[in-house]
């Protein structure tokens, strides 16, 4: 017989990947007995993954009705992104530091790989590439709890970034961003790193949010 924790971690990780890939919608109510049922196991490990996904900002409890997907307003953007432009421009100041030849190696060949799928224009490859770039660059600043802390706010938009990213040009842009990064990481530069990293996440919370404004909110009042 599986362990409650297992059980529990199934659950959390059925429901999470579900909600970041937008299998369950923003406002949609997650019933606790139809998740059992689909992973053949019972509700109690269920309730308890609901509470763990709570605590991380994807899901709200609503008296009377249940769980439901937390729907993402203006104001959770900003302070998400208030927070990543401060935390990850620490790390990137950090990781300018970093003498590790494999990470620094690993870091310059997954920029290279990033450019390759902008320049073929696969979007989603180019997320996950991202995503790898800005965690080899936390590893680098050698801080697990920092590393965990964004990658909780990441779950809690990403949900939008392969819409976003995909818009015309924005690839194209981040791209040259991201090399005035690994550039000033793999030359030392700490306070060159430190800078590169907040005007990208300043360009990245503008044109999302100007995107959210013009085109999504008005259509989505409720949040997304």
């Amino acid at each position: 017989m599986e362990s409650k924790n297992t059980l529990q971690e199934q659950a959390y990780q059925f429901i999470k990947t579900k909600i970041v890939n937008l299998g369950f919608k923003p406002g949609e109510f997650i019933i606790d007995i139809q998740i059992a049922e689909s992973l053949d196991i019972s509700r109690t490990p269920v309730r308890e993954a609901f509470r763990m996904l709570e605590r991380e900002g994807l899901l709200v409890y609503e008296p009377k009705h249940g769980w439901k997907v937390y729907s993402l307003t203006l104001k959770d953007i900003h302070e998400i992104f208030e927070i990543k432009i401060n935390l990850e421009a620490f790390l990137a100041r950090k990781a300018a530091k970093c003498t590790d030849d494999i990470l620094r190696k690993k870091l310059e060949h997954t920029l290279n790989e990033m450019r390759k799928a902008a320049d073929a224009e696969d979007v989603d490859a180019w997320v996950v590439l991202d995503q790898d770039l800005h965690k080899l660059i936390f590893i680098m600043a050698d801080n697990q709890r920092a590393l965990n802390y964004i990658e909780n706010l990441n779950d809690q938009w990403n949900r939008l970034r392969v819409g976003f990213s995909a818009r015309t040009g924005r690839i194209t842009r981040s791209i040259i961003e991201h090399e005035k990064i690994v550039n000033a990481i793999l030359a030392g530069d700490a306070d060159e790193a430190e800078k590169e990293t907040k005007d990208h996440l300043v360009l990245v919370r503008d044109e999302l949010t100007s995107l959210l404004i013009n085109m999504v909110l008005p259509y989505a009042k409720d949040g997304v």
